[in-house]
Formats: C-alpha cells, structure tokens, sequence
C-alpha cells in the first residue's frame, strides 16, 4: 500500500504534466478557513480579534484539487483550450458525495477530467480525446 499523501500526490502529477506536455497547464486550487473580527493588538506582536468569527475562503466545496487548460485542436490550423480537472486521492482515500456532484457537473458542462490516485492516472486521464 502507497503511504503518500494527497499533496505529494497533487506534486507528482504536476511535475509529470509538465514534463509530458505542454498543452496542459495545471493550477491548485487552495481553500482555507481563517478569522476575522475587530483587531486588538497586544503586547509582543500578538494579535487578538474581538467579536471574531469564521469564514472559509476559495472555491466550493468538491471541487477539484487540480484544475487548469488543456490545448485541443478545433479545426485545421485553429486551437482552443478546454477546463481540465483532476480529484486527487491517496491510495484507499474516499471520495465525498460533494466531489462525486462536482466532477458530474464539470463534465456535464463539456470539462474534462476525474478522480485519480496516481501521475500514471492523471496522465491517462488527460490523454483520453474530450
């Protein structure tokens, strides 16, 4: 069994991406959670919020861990670009409900792409005509 973690995952595909085409340009999607609030600044540079609260930050839940443009042919002479995305899981990750009705949409919407565990996936994937 593989023990790499999704991000080291994500890295691998980006580098093998990049290495095996340059029609495809990748980008990770990054979410956070973070406070917010009224600032109080204390002693030795601390800073604490008053009335804080939570928000989360980027993009909608499910979606994609990797996304970006793959260059495909329209006509004789005449290029275009199509979303591309990956879901990347570990070995025996589980995908989420969420993920499962975003990659739908993404390819009902004419995106290419899936879930995947591995560079090898990723490749396979993205090579697979649109």
């Amino acid at each position: 069994m593989d023990n790499k973690t999704e991000h080291e995952i994500q890295n691998e595909i980006r580098l093998a991406v990049t290495k095996k085409s340059k029609a495809t340009t990748l980008f990770r999607a990054n979410v956070g959670k973070a406070w917010t609030g009224k600032k109080v600044v204390c002693c030795d540079g601390m800073v604490t919020l008053s009335e804080a609260r939570a928000f989360s930050t980027g993009l909608p839940i499910g979606f994609p861990d990797l996304f970006g443009l793959q260059t495909v042919k329209i006509t004789e002479g005449k290029d275009g670009a199509v979303f591309v995305f990956l879901e990347v899981k570990r070995s025996g990750g589980r995908v989420m409900k969420a993920q499962e009705r975003m990659t739908k949409h993404l390819r009902d919407l004419g995106a290419h792409g899936g879930i995947v565990h591995s560079a090898e996936e990723a490749l396979g994937v993205l090579e697979e005509k649109p």
